[in-house]
């Protein structure tokens, strides 16, 4: 049961002006969550005209944005580089050790074929490897080569994700498409030592150093309009 302030206060006592500045305020109470909500939402990352969200979410869990950086061979740029993780960490050894899914995204700026691809590949993993390693992982390699084999080409606005998923191994799509490797098998590397290798090849010692400060979220990334 109300008591009297409260019937004061909502009752037919009240006046006309009393009443709309109570609604007034409770209306403008009730949109401030919503407010803030939007207000904090921070802008996507911009690099070379793409647009990288601050959060993603892949095979059922939620990513942030680590960093990005532009990526090149030679004089051209090759494509924007994202790195997506659990939690954000600013060191190639944490990175590494991380638990949960991690995401490399290229998001290409233009157009190669299968073959240099795969040249590509082969060259920077081999220079992220030890000779050890690369005799080890021979297997996992000749896998990746064939899966980017079987794209054909990749073109400007094409987007490849390659995940590291716990339990399941080396995932990658191709505009959403997963890559697949000899007989139409989708392409899934249980190896980790595999896909550590390959985040090496974007912030290892090897690695361009304004990539790899991008990707570990040392440089400043401009928002988009800015």
């Amino acid at each position: 049961m109300l008591d009297k302030p409260d019937q004061d206060l909502l009752g037919s006592p009240m006046s006309a002006v009393s009443r709309r500045d109570v609604l007034g305020v409770a209306a403008a109470s009730a949109l401030l969550p919503w407010a803030s909500t939007a207000q904090a939402a921070p802008p996507a990352v911009e690099l070379e005209g793409v647009e990288l969200p601050e959060t993603t979410t892949a095979y059922g869990q939620k990513l942030v944005l680590n960093g990005a950086g532009v990526r090149k061979r030679g004089y051209f740029k090759a494509d924007v580089t994202a790195l997506y993780l659990p939690e954000k960490r600013t060191t190639p050894d944490a990175i590494y050790k991380l638990n949960g899914i991690r995401r490399i995204q290229l998001n290409i700026l233009r157009e190669f074929t299968s073959s240099t691809i795969t040249r590509i590949f082969l060259a920077d993993f081999k220079q992220s490897a030890t000779e050890e390693e690369f005799k080890r992982l021979i297997g996992p390699i000749g896998l990746i080569g064939a899966a980017y084999a079987n794209v054909k080409r990749v073109s400007k606005g094409d987007v490849v994700n390659l995940d590291w998923v716990p339990g399941v191994g080396w995932m990658a799509t191709h505009n959403g498409k997963a890559l697949t490797g000899d007989g139409g098998a989708t392409l899934s590397i249980n190896d980790e030592l595999a896909y550590q290798v390959y985040l090496r090849m974007y912030i290892g010692q090897n690695a361009p150093e304004e990539l790899r400060n991008g990707l570990l979220g040392l440089t400043r990334l401009p928002r988009a309009g800015e």
